[in-house]
């Protein structure tokens, strides 16, 4: 592998590979920053909104950006993200992806009322 970095690092003239470097660690930042940003909003929709529980599917725990789910997919191999020991811990590193806001559900006299106004028996 280093073969392959070194190669390409020659392939580069020598009076571009700092701006070279400097691109590659920035690009990397700025992804990160996005991705960062992008949760936070999420987050902000996240606990606006109601989640609902869905009949046969269950309910949504959280909302996985697609930078993180890949990184991690990639990392451990995609299998992590049905662990609940790892999915526990990556709320807890990533509280605002996680989803808080419920939809409450009301009985009156044996009708059931969800939080959108529909009657269900």
């Amino acid at each position: 592998m280093s073969d392959i970095i070194q190669s390409l690092a020659d392939a580069i003239p020598s009076h571009l590979r700092d701006r070279v470097e400097r691109e590659l660690i920035n690009g990397w930042r700025v992804s990160e920053v996005k991705a960062k940003a992008s949760a936070k909003q999420n987050a902000v929709f996240n606990h606006a909104n109601e989640a609902h529980n869905i009949d046969g599917v269950g309910r949504l725990k959280a909302r996985i950006p697609v930078e993180a789910w890949h990184y991690w997919g990639q990392r451990l191999g995609y299998e992590c993200w049905e662990d609940n020991q790892f999915l526990d811990e990556f709320l807890r590193d990533n509280p605002e992806t996680a989803i808080r806001n419920y939809a409450k559900r009301t009985v009156v006299n044996g009708a059931l009322f969800t939080g959108d106004g529909y009657l269900t028996k």
